[in-house]
């Protein structure tokens, strides 16, 4: 009888262990056991973290990677004046990492989520399921130790959190900007509304100065939109200016702002960020012999060409030289509306816009007639006179106002590459683009 009870609570004891072997609340399994099998398994969505990591902030302190060329892990000392990453645990789960090199990011998961796995193992993943985002690692000795999906390794301690705007710096203004509202003298308004429009291009671009890439901008502003003859404004390469206080108070960041300046034009704003998507920019002027200040307000988009112009790029041949749609939709024109129109007739009814494509490309509008042989083929424009003359970058655009004719042509768009001699012709009329060339494409 005995023996029945023992074999019988062994039973029972295997049953309760066995119901208690799942993770509390729902019976998911618990995490990877080893740091091999973190790196291959997702995460569980409650993200069983460590509570004393959530809201902590971690600074490199060092960096490691492997060198192809000599064979051998060359080992650097961070931060520098120039180089620098950090990394943000936050408590609900999120994460942020930074790796910045000058004004620019080398790498960057500004949307992710981190997850403490078994034996201390850490890993990063992006939010938006981009690989070369994620990143595992460790923790040891009060260090946290990540390697990238590139195979590079940072060490980094834990750091006093930065106040209000620090989870942003300089390098988070990569990319294109529009306007949306703007204030003046504590009257806001809609800017589209207001007959406005500007557009901000933050690049990094090579300096030689300093032998390393820096932030510019490109600024582009029209005003009276509503009206036949707006005005256009564009400051070009402007430099950028860390400045260790806030745009103005009130605002969420209360740590930084940027100056953007131009010593040749004598152009400057400033500006800062209150989260990754949103910019205040101001510019200072004098009204009535006072000192004011304008603020806009923009907010970030994907990109400076609007979606619907960029899947009809794409459908074309890549190595095309121009890109033709006359009176474009609605999409486009407004999104393009910042950009100065180039009027090659007076009040003309039509609005052509040229994208430039595969290489630097330079065009010319001239007045003439075309020149035909008997069987209708093209051969060459008698140009009387050419109205524009100048050079299209990769993806640059053009707006163009002229009256497109149903019949015969009264205007030719010369295109050519820098290293040819000779100019691909197109008299405009109504027709759709058409194949020219094997290298020259035009199309509605």
């Amino acid at each position: 009888m005995k023996r029945v009870w023992k074999s019988m609570l062994a039973l029972l004891l295997a049953l309760c262990l066995t119901a208690c072997g799942g993770t509390p609340g729902g019976g998911e399994e618990g995490p990877p056991e080893s740091p091999d099998d973190t790196a291959t398994s997702a995460p569980p969505s409650d993200h069983n973290s460590d509570s004393s990591l959530g809201g902590t902030y971690w600074t490199a302190v060092q960096h490691e990677s492997y060198d192809d060329l000599f064979d051998r892990t060359e080992v650097s000392q961070m931060p520098t004046e120039r180089w620098w990453a950090d990394l943000f645990l936050n408590e609900d789960g999120t994460a942020q990492f930074r790796e910045v090199l000058g004004d620019s990011f080398n790498s960057y998961l500004g949307s992710g989520t981190w997850w403490l796995g078994a034996d201390h193992t850490l890993r990063l993943t992006s939010s938006d399921g981009d690989e070369d985002g994620e990143m595992n690692g460790r923790i040891e000795d009060g260090r946290i130790i990540l390697e990238s999906f590139y195979g590079d390794r940072f060490y980094f301690e834990k750091a006093e959190r930065p106040g209000p705007g620090g989870e942003l710096c300089i390098a988070n203004l990569h990319g294109t900007w529009h306007m949306t509202t703007g204030e003046v003298d504590g009257w806001s308004y809609n800017a589209r509304e207001e007959g406005l429009a500007s557009t901000l291009v933050f690049e990094s671009r090579w300096s030689d100065s300093i032998e390393g890439y820096v932030l510019s901008a490109d600024y582009y502003f029209a005003n009276f939109l509503d009206t036949d003859e707006p005005e256009y404004r564009q400051e070009a390469e402007l430099r950028t200016e860390l400045l260790e206080e806030p745009l103005f108070h009130g605002l969420s960041n209360e740590l930084w702002s940027v100056r953007l300046f131009h010593d040749d034009t004598g152009a400057e704003f400033f500006l800062t960020l209150t989260d990754p998507d949103t910019l205040y920019l101001q510019e200072h002027y004098e009204k009535d012999g006072a000192p004011a200040v304008r603020t806009a307000v923009y907010q970030r988009v994907n990109a400076f060409l609007p979606e619907t112009l960029q899947t009809a790029l794409y459908e074309e041949p890549s190595d095309c030289l121009t890109f033709y749609w006359p009176n474009p939709p609605e999409d486009v024109s407004a999104w393009l509306e910042v950009l100065p129109v180039t009027k090659l007739e007076p009040d003309g009814l039509d609005r052509l816009l040229v994208v430039g494509r595969w290489y630097e490309t330079q065009i010319r509008f001239c007045t003439g007639e075309p020149l035909w042989d008997d069987s209708g083929r093209l051969l060459d424009w008698v140009t009387d006179e050419i109205l524009y003359d100048e050079t299209l970058n990769i993806d640059e655009p053009r707006w163009f106002s002229l009256t497109i004719p149903e019949g015969v042509p009264n205007l030719c768009l010369h295109i050519k590459r820098p290293w040819e001699d000779f100019w691909y012709l197109w008299p405009i009329t109504d027709t759709n683009g058409y194949l020219v060339d094997g290298w020259t494409f035009l199309t509605p």
